[in-house]
């Protein structure tokens, strides 16, 4: 696996980014649900109830997990949801090949796919809702990615979004970014013997421009968006509807 500094660059630049992801997702995949247990202090699972509590799921809701990754948010709300249908989808192989695997009991079928969110092989108005969870931050283009999120929903529908955010003030994020470099490193050491697999969290959230700059792009495409942060802005919440 390449260095820090190496998957940093590769960052950079649009045309290697999907492939510095994957590298990291590949490495990360069987031990992924643990280091997330770790870096967050269990934290994570709040997080995401928090999207789940949110969700309106009527009996026959036809739900998109978008980079669904280990599967969590897709089996979980296919606990809650009667009569519907899960998608689970992710351009990693490794990530979806664990998600499968935490196969169990649902009110609603999972179904898993592979498939790049920056051209969904779905047809426009597929979808009821669209869910995407610590996601977003890994992708090419999130303004290409947020308008084919809006042509797969169908009119009325609803997008949500849970990634980290970029707390402010801009002291406090360089600080929470110089402490997920710092642990990242370690645990990625001890999980993965790769300091990067965990670095990349911090490296992708020093380009991301924040959850600000997300509204605005979720409005430019057409939906009517509510942004909410949490835990120190820590976490931000993007709940985008699409007119009906």
């Amino acid at each position: 696996m390449k260095r820090p500094s190496a998957i940093a660059t590769a960052l950079d630049r649009p045309e290697t980014k999907q492939d510095a992801v994957d590298e990291v997702f590949d490495a990360v995949a069987q031990r992924y649900d643990l280091g997330n247990d770790l870096m967050s202090l269990g934290w994570h699972t709040r997080w995401k109830r928090r999207l789940l509590d949110g969700l309106d799921l009527p009996p026959g809701t036809q739900v998109l997990d978008l980079a669904t990754g280990t599967g969590d948010l897709a089996w979980d709300i296919a606990e809650r949801l009667e009569d519907g249908l899960v998608v689970a989808s992710d351009i990693n192989k490794a990530m979806l090949a664990v998600a499968r695997r935490k196969q169990r009991p649902t009110r609603s079928p999972v179904t898993f796919e592979v498939a790049d969110a920056m051209a969904l092989p779905y047809d426009d108005a597929s979808f009821d809702l669209v869910v995407c969870g610590y996601a977003g931050r890994g992708f090419p283009s999130w303004p290409v990615v947020a308008a084919e999120v809006h042509r797969v929903l169908r009119p009325g529908g609803v997008f949500w979004n849970l990634d980290f955010a970029r707390p402010h003030p801009p002291w406090w994020d360089g600080v929470v970014r110089a402490w997920m470099t710092a642990s990242g490193g370690l645990l990625g050491l001890v999980l993965h013997g790769h300091a990067a697999t965990y670095t990349y969290i911090p490296q992708t959230l020093a380009r991301y421009p924040g959850q600000r700059w997300l509204t605005t792009e979720l409005e430019r495409v057409g939906f009517r968006v509510v942004m909410t942060e949490t835990t120190g802005a820590l976490m931000a919440y993007h709940k985008a509807e699409k007119a009906s």
